[in-house]
């Protein structure tokens, strides 16, 4: 089985609506099967409570995935679902 994915979202994921940047990439993690490990992180986009996100790709936005081989990626959510969809991820 392969290692999962580690998804870092934003904490307050629950409508599960297109609006929500964090669960279209999520939702298209699901929709292809790939094994994912959420990662919750702080609410707001203050330095403060996204320390960890700012300290792995540099900046305070969600989502991040940070990949088996150590790749980490960020863009605008409808781009990540695309390449997560495309099969592109690996």
């Amino acid at each position: 089985m392969p290692e999962p994915v580690k998804f870092h979202r934003c904490s307050y994921t629950f409508l599960h609506t297109e609006i929500d940047v964090c669960w279209k990439v999520e939702k298209a993690l699901k929709e292809q099967g790939i094994p994912y490990e959420v990662v919750k992180q702080g609410w707001g986009k203050s330095e403060k409570s996204r320390a960890d996100v700012i300290e792995l790709s540099g900046q305070k936005l969600l989502p991040v995935l940070e990949l088996p081989d150590g790749e980490v990626y960020r863009a605008e959510s409808d781009e990540m679902a695309a390449r997560v969809r495309s099969g592109e991820l690996d």
